[in-house]
């Protein structure tokens, strides 16, 4: 999952502008922002690019020589063959399948190969690597100290979308994945962020959209999210976003809430992770709107669509019958996806992964 980041303006002189260093690692877009005086930008690139080329070594599954595709082809559960260095990444994937039924499932390589998605191995870290690499790389730099050198200013690590914030708050913006239409489409204009909210230093936010990466099958759009209970594309929700004091739980959870949907991703993040701050946007491009948890509503500043209460939203079960255009979720929310209409079609792929903006308040 990828994303490119958008500075948020509001109302910042340019000269406030955060300084950026971007590059291409792990199939997306690595940035580093740095905000006030800052003497160790070219250290600071080296140290994370050191980090992200590593762990890329080891967790591609695009790479069949990967210690990933070594894992998967060994058949084994066994993590004990695992490099120490990313086996908390494996861990983490296994436990979140165990903890959401096999929602959040790590081995569907295949099923997404079987999709036309670019895969060699059968084991998939995907949907959490990239958090566990900012993870990494900002624990090097809390070692190296950058964080302290950073002179009243501020850090802000992205990989694909996957934020975590070194030193200082940063304002970020929660991609509107209605904001990419096709250029010819009728459908009026959409703003480009759903939301904002501000990540405090060491906070992560991680977002899943359906807008990210899909196929074209039998001339329809095929979201790579996977329900991993079905093996099927998930439909009904088009963004999830996450904020966690860990960019690889951010970015498990964010998958992880997107299969769910709010009333059994609320009832989830109850029974597991508790006080979690995540939303939910419907696939409604008609209606959109906002689901969010008590403490995700209470961060979210200049929201573009109405908000509810997702712990208002999973009480609805009593009585009532969810629906989807064609079935496909077995555990689909009863009060956000029964009139949710199919979406139409929205041009050409935006960025992959949530585009989260980013600017020091």
């Amino acid at each position: 999952m990828a994303a490119i980041a958008a500075a948020v303006a509001a109302g910042c002189a340019p000269s406030s502008q955060p300084q950026r260093v971007q590059w291409i690692v792990m199939g997306t877009e690595a940035t580093i922002s740095f905000r006030g005086e800052s003497e160790d930008r070219h250290e600071v690139r080296e140290a994370v690019a050191g980090v992200y080329d590593a762990l890329n070594a080891k967790l591609s599954a695009w790479d069949a020589s990967s210690e990933l595709s070594e894992f998967a082809r060994s058949g084994s559960d066994d993590l004990s063959k695992v490099s120490p260095e990313v086996r908390p990444c494996y861990e983490a994937a296994f436990r979140l399948a165990r903890e959401s039924g096999g929602a959040f499932n790590p081995r569907l390589g295949a099923k997404l190969r079987e999709l036309g998605f670019t895969r060699v191995s059968n084991v998939d870290l995907g949907a959490i690597a990239k958090g566990f690499a900012v993870d990494m790389a900002y624990d090097e730099l809390a070692r190296a100290g950058y964080a302290k050198r950073q002179k009243d200013g501020a850090l802000l690590l992205d990989l694909g979308g996957n934020l975590r914030s070194v030193a200082g708050s940063w304002r970020t913006g929660v991609r509107n994945p209605f904001a990419a239409l096709d250029e010819n489409s009728q459908t009026s204009f959409q703003p480009p962020h759903a939301a904002v909210l501000v990540l405090e230093e060491g906070e992560a936010v991680a977002t899943s959209g359906n807008y990210e990466r899909f196929v074209e099958k039998d001339g329809k759009r095929v979201s790579h999210i996977l329900d991993g209970r079905t093996g099927k594309p998930v439909e009904g929700i088009a963004g999830v976003t996450v904020v966690a004091r860990s960019a690889m739980m951010a970015d498990g959870l964010s998958t992880t809430l997107f299969v769910l949907g709010p009333k059994r991703g609320m009832e989830f993040l109850s029974s597991h992770y508790p006080g979690t701050a995540a939303l939910w946007i419907p696939d409604s491009p008609d209606s959109p709107q906002i689901i969010a948890t008590p403490s995700m509503g209470a961060r979210l500043l200049e929201p573009a669509f109405p908000v509810s209460d997702a712990s208002i939203t999973s009480s609805c079960g009593q009585g009532q019958t969810a629906s989807t255009p064609n079935g496909s979720r077995p555990e689909a929310d009863c009060a956000l996806l029964s009139e949710s209409p199919s979406r139409p079609d929205r041009g050409a792929p935006a960025s992959p992964r949530a585009a989260s903006g980013a600017e020091r308040p």
